[in-house]
């Protein structure tokens, strides 16, 4: 009888050892995997901003919930540039740090955007 506690016990801890190194072994490859979508999600950003002509106005959203208004410098393999429209100053960005980007409309001065007028006919 004890003989056959001992060929459990020694089972089941082996059986233990091996689970336990199994699940180690899965951790990294889920980074691998986050890491893939975000090479995946910053080509993705790269393709878009390369439709885009130098001097585009653009609305940059980052996945930090911030964004950048500004018009579309120059491109290279992982970043790209824009001139702020707030500060008047070259920034780059990295593609990997973009949410979305969408074209905006440039608006120069107080009172420039487009607005409607309700004209009331009084008789």
């Amino acid at each position: 009888m004890m003989h056959r506690l001992r060929c459990f016990s020694r089972r089941s801890s082996l059986l233990f050892a091996v689970l336990a190194f199994m699940s180690l072994a899965l951790v990294p490859a889920g980074r691998a995997d986050s890491a893939a979508k975000t090479e995946k999600h910053a080509r993705k950003i790269e393709r878009q901003l390369v439709k885009y002509r130098k001097g585009t106005f653009l609305k940059i959203d980052f996945n930090n919930n911030t964004e950048a208004t500004g018009s579309l410098g120059t491109l290279s393999g992982t970043s790209f540039q824009i001139v702020s429209s707030e500060y008047n100053k070259v920034q780059t960005f990295n593609y990997a740090d973009v949410d979305r980007v969408q074209k905006a409309k440039e608006y120069i001065g107080e009172g420039s955007a487009p607005s409607h007028h309700f004209h009331l006919w009084i008789p």
